[in-house]
């Protein structure tokens, strides 16, 4: 049994526990205000995911401006080198995709991403791959040193199971005040962060513009950035919420934000932008010049795992959650490939090869950390370790 399915069923059996319990006060956003909340002091810093809005798609417009003026990577015709990283979620397993990153550095082949997006785990390396190589040690060290302690407390609570008070640590370690600004430096250059979390109270994802916050001058922003990058690691029930404050009106609210995964595992850019109208406006011609290349780095295995599941209702119920989550997962990729068909983007597709056997310990096993580190490590070094379609519908297209 993974240590996982272990984790879910303390989840939802601590669930029914605490099913009757009083709730804990806060101040909700009106539900007829909902749509209407600005973050305090920051400005069109989000957006609804599949919801195209004016702002983030005049900021991609802006982000081409932005480009020419700071000698963004173009090829032989002059036409901007586009590449865009999806980060997606998996836990410890994003020790794969910190070791994949730092190995196609070595191997000299890893491109100056255009867009680069994160969820759960995926949210945690996205900042770290969006500066470059730079930070490749850091992240290293983020993902190969940390073991179950660093991460997370037992502290059972009305709601949840324990306290991200060990992540927060490490987040104001590594995510510092001057990572931050090289952030914003970088959104100036034309690039693109996004981080994806749940609001839970308006039961929509959410697509966050880091650079965006990044850059704003508020006190508020290098703790709103952090904060965003924890809750979309939090799982719930697992981990508290994230409470970030908005306004509307004048009037100061919280909004209740948790895992990104709670909608999706991994994301392009969320719908919130129409790229073809931005290529339009921008004068770049996406029928005669693909955009490029879109890379998927999966945090995680795709293969089925039998099990002869006991007849008790934790197990039964984890087991259905992770079965869920692998059929979310196949639905983001399938999605994310037609996406790529319309935009004119190249798919490339990596994650946790079937061969590979967890031996894992506990749920932030350091050893296997370490080992999943090497894995990517070695993977992201090959000449073309690439899958260039869904998993599964390569025979298809063979036929």
């Amino acid at each position: 049994m993974s240590i996982r399915v272990s984790f879910l069923q303390i989840i939802f059996s601590f669930n029914l526990f605490l099913s009757g319990c009083a709730s804990l006060p806060r101040e909700p956003v009106p539900i007829t205000q909902i749509n209407n909340t600005e973050v305090i002091g920051i400005p069109n810093a989000r957006s609804w995911a599949g919801e195209v809005t004016e702002h983030f798609q005049q900021d991609m417009i802006n982000s081409a401006e932005q480009e020419r003026h700071h000698g963004f990577s173009h090829d032989e015709q002059g036409a901007p080198k586009y590449a865009v990283l999806s980060l997606s979620g998996g836990s410890s397993d994003g020790a794969f995709g910190a070791g994949f990153l730092n190995g196609w550095t070595r191997a000299g082949t890893r491109p100056e991403f255009k867009i680069v997006s994160g969820i759960s785990t995926g949210a945690l390396i996205a900042p770290f791959a969006f500066l470059g190589a730079d930070y490749d040690e850091a992240l290293k060290i983020v993902f190969t040193t940390v073991s179950t302690e660093n991460i997370l407390e037992p502290l059972f609570t009305r709601e949840a199971v324990a306290t991200t008070l060990p992540l927060k640590q490490l987040l104001k370690q590594y995510v510092t005040d001057d990572m931050i600004r090289q952030v914003a430096n970088v959104h100036d250059q034309g690039r693109r962060l996004y981080i994806g979390t749940a609001n839970l109270d308006a039961q929509r994802p959410v697509v966050w513009n880091m650079g965006l916050i990044a850059k704003s001058n508020h006190p508020s922003a290098p703790q709103l950035f952090r904060d965003v990058m924890l809750a979309s690691a939090s799982i719930p029930v697992a981990f508290p919420p994230v409470y970030i404050k908005v306004e509307v009106n004048g009037e100061e609210y919280d909004e209740m934000h948790v895992d990104g995964g709670t909608f999706a595992q991994v994301f392009f850019h969320g719908g919130a932008l129409d790229l073809k109208a931005a290529a339009r406006v921008t004068g770049f011609d996406i029928k005669k010049k693909p955009m490029k290349d879109l890379y998927i780095i999966r945090n995680g295995q795709l293969k089925p795992e039998p099990e002869q599941v006991e007849r008790k209702l934790p197990k039964i119920a984890s087991r259905a959650i992770e079965s869920m989550i692998k059929a979310n997962v196949r639905g983001d990729l399938y999605r994310m490939y037609v996406f790529s068909l319309y935009q004119n983007v190249n798919y490339h597709y990596v994650d946790i090869p079937d061969d590979y056997e967890s031996q894992a310990k506990e749920a932030f096993d350091q050893e296997e950390m370490n080992r999943l580190f090497q894995l990517g490590y070695e993977l992201g070094q090959q000449k073309d370790p690439w899958e260039k379609v869904p998993p599964g519908l390569e025979k298809y297209l063979e036929e």
